[in-house]
């Protein structure tokens, strides 16, 4: 941590004086919070072919109740259209989704998950919700929604 911090203040020179005297304290807080981001989302376990994002998006395009577009996508997941069109493609091509092209302008696409791809949701879910399976079953109602409130009133101000 000190080679870190020598190394930071190196490269900041005259704003070594930061705002925040706080900010080890506030580093700390961003390692735990990147713990538990890696511990409560689950990684594609040694031979499984589908990874997290993808799964993911597989999962938004079974639930949604709406048409399901790379707009919608990006706009849910938080994630770029570059990203978005990389994972389309690789679920299209693992077959675990299908692009529907529009009538009206065929540049436009709505995406539908296939059977095979419902299937790999049978088979992944538990596995993939398993860390918030544990919370749950770990952590008092109240508290788990109140976990769950809070990370969402963070994401509100993250995506402004």
């Amino acid at each position: 941590m000190a080679f870190i911090i020598r190394k930071y203040k190196t490269k900041i020179g005259s704003r070594r004086k930061m705002k925040d005297k706080k900010w080890k304290d506030m580093i700390e807080k961003h390692g735990e919070l990147r713990f538990f981001s890696s511990m409560a989302i689950k990684k594609s376990h040694k031979g499984q072919g589908t990874s997290a994002q993808e799964l993911d998006m597989l999962f938004r395009v079974a639930l949604s109740k709406e048409k399901v577009t790379p707009g919608y996508l990006k706009d849910a997941m938080g994630i770029s259209k570059t990203i978005i069109s990389r994972l389309i493609e690789q679920l299209e091509n693992k077959q675990l989704i299908e692009k529907i092209r529009t009538n009206e302008d065929k540049r436009s696409y709505t995406l539908i998950i296939t059977e095979k791809g419902k299937k790999e949701i049978d088979d992944m879910y538990y596995y993939y919700l398993n860390p918030l399976y544990t919370l749950k079953e770990n952590m008092t109602e109240e508290d788990f929604e109140q976990l769950f409130k809070l990370i969402r009133q963070a994401n509100k101000i993250l995506a402004k």
